[in-house]
Formats: structure tokens, sequence, C-alpha cells
């Protein structure tokens, strides 16, 4: 293509006419386009952008000391794997509408596992532990179902 271009500029040249510049057409796409203000999420008086909590949440962990737990008023749940403490603190607030006192996160990380003679990997996780002021409850059995 280069030789090409040589070649029509020697023409050019050769009529008496100035090569020709580049398009401000191609300079312009070149330019990163501007954010729109539709593209960008709407912020909340505290300057927060929204969440949505079903997000964050993702589903009560259930095991055998997940369940003990439960009688000193704290509940374990996996949460996605960006999630904070203060995005999970207000999660749990909003969607079971209870008091939350603290809350502990603790990543399980993946393991190498055999299966029938194929070694697998098992998906590492992110849980929470949410403790609840008293006289809040859960009812985590019903969640579930």
């Amino acid at each position: 293509m280069s030789i090409l271009n040589k070649i029509i500029k020697k023409e050019e040249e050769g009529k008496g006419k100035a090569p020709k510049k580049a398009d401000s057409k191609k300079k312009a796409a070149a330019k990163p386009k501007a954010v729109k203000k539709a593209d960008v999420p709407k912020r909340t008086k505290s300057g927060e952008t929204p969440v949505h909590y079903f997000e964050i949440i993702q589903r009560p962990y259930i095991s055998e000391k997940a369940f003990a737990l439960n009688s000193e008023s704290q509940y374990v749940f996996l949460v996605s794997d960006n999630a904070n403490k203060s995005e999970i603190k207000k999660a749990i607030e909003k969607s079971y509408k209870v008091a939350v006192k603290g809350v502990n996160i603790t990543n399980a990380k993946s393991k190498p596992k055999k299966y029938k003679g194929f070694e697998n990997t098992r998906s590492g996780f992110k849980k929470a532990i949410v403790t609840l002021q008293k006289g809040n409850t859960i009812d985590v059995m019903e969640l579930a179902k």
C-alpha cells in the first residue's frame, strides 16, 4: 500500500497539486469518545453509586458450624468476591430489615481435588459472618429453600 501512495504523490506533484493532508475526520475518530451522562450511574445524596444488594449477597451458607452460630445471633452468607464490609452491612440491613452489629469476612481459596482419577479445582468463595444486634433474627432455613 505504501508503494501505491508514493506513486499517487508523484503524480500529484507532477500535476502541480500539493499532496493531500490527512483527513480531519480520521483524527477526530482517533480521539476517545466523551462519556455521556446517561452512561454514568446516578449518585445518591451521600455521593455513593447505587448498589444492587442481590448481587452482593448470593445465598446463606449452611453448615453445622454456621447453624451453631445462629444461637449467638451470627449468620453466615456467601457474598460476591469484590464486596467489602460496609457494602455487606448495608445489603443485609436493607434486604432483611435488621440491625447489623458487625461483619467479619473470610476468603476460602480454591483447592485442587481428585475425582475418579482426574484433577480439578474446587472453586474458592468469600463468606461473611454477620453479627446482629440483640433482638434481631433471620430465619435461615426459610431462606435456604
